[in-house]
Formats: structure tokens, C-alpha cells, sequence
């Protein structure tokens, strides 16, 4: 092993992650760590899976970059799946690199967890998280780094053969300096002219959760009635450190999927809750022309939470 290599890592979790890692998680102000085998509800949703018909596979990812045991135990989990049903592609929903997004770490918080996927030509499209804009040239720096594949602070693109079996992503910024009026009028002009089949939003903030840092008002009087207005069937997010799906709302599925390797917090439930966990997770999202089948898979590789998203009547 080259003594570089040698340097950063400490009984198998990397130096630099892990003073990281230990700095964020003493931060009483921010974190409320939980541990990662907290109990999670009782599923009712199991279903046959259809084995032909598949437009696209994808995964999702979020609140990431700490380099930490339990990046890398969610990005092993991940790689293992991959190696079982392979990917494209995989949506990271912001906070790629802590504590505050420098890009002189992305080889810690990035490059090396996600190895084995990257050397496989995995795309990862990433968000700019509220903890990526602190030291990183308000954001630049992430979006110039080309393996996020951020072609701007928000930005779309479109995974299928023809629309009538595409998928179209919605990047956005959601931090409290995005250029929101002009942010706003340009998602709705790009969702009133898609015509794919499936039209899907990321960002990092979350609209509703059950979490830590709770849904934000007024991200949702931006967002919702756009989400409503256009058909969005899912918004995925992270910030909130766990799991969170809520049943549809005016035909969106909002789903915080931040437990890809920040410390967690403790989640509770709304009405609207379908299932919460605070444990380390990752998604993938299986898309058919009839329906949307999502999946949340711990650091074991068992899923959690199965869902069907299909669309509105």
C-alpha cells in the first residue's frame, strides 16, 4: 500500500474522514446522532416485482461526504447491489462534501467510498447541499468538479430511448441564496414543456419530514403547487439524516432520503407519514411505464421500505 494510502486511512476508516466525521458529530447545535439499528415500522407492502419491462434503474444518495465507516458501509451496500442489478446512474441530493464543501476533500468524501461505482462509468448527478456553499466559492467549486455532473446551480436532463419511456430530473438549488424567482419561473417553463413519462425532482431541502430540521414552509409555498401543477411524482431530498416517505400528496411522493453517512437524527412520524427510519440507507428507484417502484436499502442490503408510485388517475 502506498504510504499516502497508508496515511489516510486508521483501522480500515480513512484519517481525514474520520477527524471529520468526529468534529460533525460533536456539534450538539446541529446533529442528534441516533444509533443506525433504531426500530423502523412494520411493513404491509410487499408485492411481486415484474421481471421485464424495466425503462431504467437508478439510486439516490444524500447527506454523504464525511468519508466516514458509514459512508462507506452505505457505498459497499450500494456496490453490492449494483453488482446484482446494475445502475446508470445515482442522484445525490446535496451535503457531497462536509463540513463545508471544500473541494480539497472530494477525494476523501467522494471519489474513494464511490470507487468501485465509478470505475464502472456510474454517473452521479449532484445537488448543492446548505453545508456545500460554505467554503467552496458559494457552490463553484462543486459545480465545476466534473464528476458531480452539475452543469449549473439547477439544471435538467432526460434518461430513455423516446419520451413516451424517458425519465426527466429536476436539479435544484434549495438553499437560502438560490436565485429562487428566476429558479422558479424556469422549473416551471422546463416541466410545462416536458413531455417525458416520469418527471422527477431533486433537491436538497426537504418540503415535509419528520426530522431534525423539519419541512420548510417556505420552500413548500415555492414548490408544491409548481409539484402539482406539472404531474411531479417524486421529490427526493436529504438534509433530515434518516428516512422519511410520505404517502402521496396532490400526486407527489416526497421522500427525505438523507442516511448515506452523516450522523443521524432521531425521526418521528406525521399523518402523512408512510415510513420513517433513522438508520444509514440508500435508494434505488426501478421505472416502468406504468409505475415507479422505490426501494430503501440499509447497510445489510435488506430492504427496509418498498413502495409503488404510480400515476395520478
Amino acid at each position: 500500500m502506498k504510504r499516502r494510502q497508508l496515511l489516510l486511512r486508521l483501522f480500515g476508516l480513512p484519517l481525514v474522514g474520520s477527524l471529520v466525521y468526529a468534529a460533525v458529530s460533536r456539534s450538539k447545535n446541529e446533529y442528534e446522532p441516533v444509533l443506525a439499528n433504531s426500530p423502523i415500522s412494520n411493513l404491509q407492502n410487499n408485492f411481486p416485482e415484474p421481471s421485464e419491462g424495466r425503462l431504467l434503474r437508478f439510486a439516490a444518495i444524500a447527506d454523504t461526504g464525511v468519508g466516514s465507516r458509514d459512508q462507506y458501509a452505505v457505498a459497499n451496500a450500494m456496490f453490492q447491489t449494483y453488482q446484482a442489478q446494475p445502475f446508470p446512474l445515482v442522484l445525490m441530493a446535496g451535503d457531497n462534501i462536509y463540513p463545508h464543501g471544500e473541494i480539497s476533500l472530494v477525494t476523501t468524501a467522494f471519489e474513494q467510498p464511490y470507487e468501485p461505482l465509478l470505475r464502472r462509468n456510474v454517473k452521479f448527478y449532484a445537488v448543492l447541499g446548505n453545508h456545500d456553499i460554505i467554503k467552496s466559492n458559494n457552490g463553484l467549486d462543486q459545480i465545476n468538479y466534473p464528476l458531480f455532473n452539475m452543469r449549473d446551480r439547477y439544471y435538467s436532463f432526460q434518461q430513455g430511448v423516446t419520451d413516451q419511456e424517458s425519465v426527466e430530473f429536476f436539479a435544484l438549488d434549495t438553499n437560502h441564496n438560490a436565485a429562487w424567482d428566476i429558479q422558479l419561473a424556469w422549473l416551471d417553463q422546463q416541466l410545462a414543456q416536458s413531455t417525458a413519462l416520469w418527471k422527477i425532482v431533486f433537491g436538497h431541502h426537504p418540503i415535509y419530514s419528520s426530522g431534525r430540521h423539519g419541512g420548510k414552509l417556505d420552500i413548500e409555498a415555492k414548490l408544491a403547487p409548481i409539484f402539482a401543477k406539472h404531474q411531479v411524482s417524486i421529490y427526493l431530498c436529504g438534509h433530515d439524516h434518516g428516512y422519511e416517505r410520505f404517502m402521496p400528496i396532490d400526486g407527489t411522493t416526497y421522500i427525505v432520503n438523507g442516511g448515506g453517512g452523516a450522523p443521524l437524527y432521531v425521526f418521528g412520524k406525521s399523518n402523512l407519514t408512510a415510513v420513517s427510519s433513522s438508520q444509514f440507507s440508500f435508494m434505488t428507484f426501478d421505472v416502468y411505464r406504468d409505475k415507479i417502484i422505490t426501494k430503501a436499502i440499509a447497510t445489510n442490503g435488506k430492504v427496509f421500505d418498498r413502495a409503488i408510485i404510480t400515476k395520478p388517475s
